[in-house]
């Protein structure tokens, strides 16, 4: 009689009835699209100058963050990534929506 007695818990499991009453788990992972992840527009890259005294100072632009980066373990320098907003204010509907939207502005080309 000591032995005979097993709560639900140490019940040993059946898997045709596991496998019935709840579905397998499978795993899915979100992925950014390489176009949305490596989009730099409105994003630009610029070096620092060594003698900034704490306050930012832009140096030479760089065209991608790769090259950002490369260029910032060549030099020891950092590197600042700046973006561009603009406040819109659409008061089309009743309620005003106030929303941001990315500045792309024409960069000179670098010679």
């Amino acid at each position: 009689m000591k032995g005979e007695h097993t709560s639900a818990a140490e019940a040993p499991l059946d898997p045709k009835t596991v496998s019935e009453s709840s579905p397998p788990r499978t795993r899915t992972v979100k992925r950014r699209s390489v176009a949305g992840s490596r989009s730099n527009a409105g994003i630009r890259f610029f070096l620092s100058k060594s003698d900034s005294n704490g306050m930012p100072s832009l140096d030479r632009e760089l065209d991608s963050e790769s090259e950002a980066i490369i260029e910032s373990l060549k030099t020891g320098k950092s590197y600042f990534v700046i973006s561009e907003w603009k406040g819109l204010a659409d008061i089309s509907k009743k309620v005003p929506l106030i929303r941001k939207e990315a500045v792309t502005s024409k960069r000179p080309n670098s010679i």
